[in-house]
C-alpha cells in the first residue's frame, strides 16, 4: 500500500506542467523595453502568470504534504515491521537504537525522502516564480505610471 501511495505522489509530481510559465517568464525580460501603451496588457499577463503559478503551487503543496506523510508511514513500517528481520539477518542485537539506525537505511524510507526532495524543489521553484511575477507586475506599474519614470 505504501508503494502505491508513493507512486501516486511521484506521478502527480511528474504530471505538473510548468511549461505554461515559460511564456510569462520570457515577458519578465521585456520589463525595461516595453511601450507604455502595452503596460496594462503586460500587467495582466503577470496577473495571469501569478494565477497559474498559484494553482500549480497548491498542487505542489498537496504533493509535499503527502510526501511528508509517506515518510512517516515508511519510517513506522521500517521501525516496527522490517527492522527486526534485518537485525536478525545481520546478527545485530535488537534494540531501539538499532531499529532507529535501520530506519535510515530502509529502501522505502529512502524512496519516500527522494519524493519529498522532488516536491520540496517544486514548491521552492513555484514560490520563486510567484514572487518574480508579482515583482514584474509591480515594476511595470511603477515604470508606466510613476512620475519619476516619466520622461
Amino acid at each position: 500500500m505504501q508503494d502505491n501511495a508513493l507512486a501516486e505522489i511521484k506521478s502527480d509530481l511528474q504530471t505538473v506542467d510548468v511549461t505554461k510559465l515559460v511564456v510569462y517568464t520570457k515577458k519578465l525580460a521585456e520589463i525595461g523595453t516595453f511601450n507604455k501603451m502595452l503596460a496594462p496588457a503586460l500587467m495582466q499577463d503577470f496577473i495571469i502568470a501569478m494565477d497559474i503559478s498559484n494553482t500549480i503551487f497548491r498542487r505542489a503543496l498537496r504533493c509535499d504534504s503527502q510526501a511528508d506523510n509517506a515518510i512517516s508511514v515508511a519510517k513506522s513500517i521500517a521501525f516496527f515491521d522490517k527492522a527486526s528481520d534485518y537485525l536478525k539477518e545481520k546478527g545485530i542485537k535488537e534494540s531501539a537504537e538499532a531499529r532507529k539506525w535501520y530506519v535510515d537505511q530502509d529502501p522505502d524510507v529512502i524512496a519516500a525522502r527522494e519524493v519529498k526532495a522532488q516536491s520540496e524543489a517544486l514548491v521552492a521553484f513555484l514560490k520563486t516564480k510567484i514572487i518574480s511575477f508579482r515583482m514584474g507586475h509591480d515594476d511595470v506599474k511603477k515604470i508606466a505610471y510613476s512620475e519619476e519614470y516619466q520622461t
